[in-house]
């Protein structure tokens, strides 16, 4: 049999790929308001073509981004879980053992 073990800095390592998830949300939000003031460079109607195309392909990133970062904040809050889960059957199966331990101790002193 198999022994379930988890190292207990996974919650941490959650903790961190939810956070850098979240600065970079953010991150994007920023270079989002950047790339929606582009001004054409010039008067001309292909400058005008050009911004808009840049603009639209520039929407389309960042919403790649901003999935792909939701994605890892849900990643990293899954691992945060799974390890407060582990934590919490390791501590009722400590308990457990611990109190037929006792139990078993006190038989022995009858």
């Amino acid at each position: 049999m198999q022994v379930l073990t988890f190292d207990s800095a996974a919650a941490d390592i959650g903790a961190q790929i939810s956070d850098n998830a979240w600065r970079g949300l953010q991150a994007g939000r920023t270079a989002a308001n950047g790339l929606s003031a582009l001004a054409p460079a010039g008067a001309e109607e292909v400058s005008a073509q050009a911004v808009m195309a840049f603009t639209s392909d520039a929407a389309q990133m960042m919403a790649v981004n901003r999935a792909a970062q939701e994605e890892l904040m849900r990643a990293g809050d899954a691992i945060i879980e799974i390890a407060r889960m582990y934590s919490a059957v390791d501590a009722e199966a400590a308990a457990s053992v611990i109190d037929a331990g006792m139990q078993w101790g006190s038989r022995m002193a009858i």
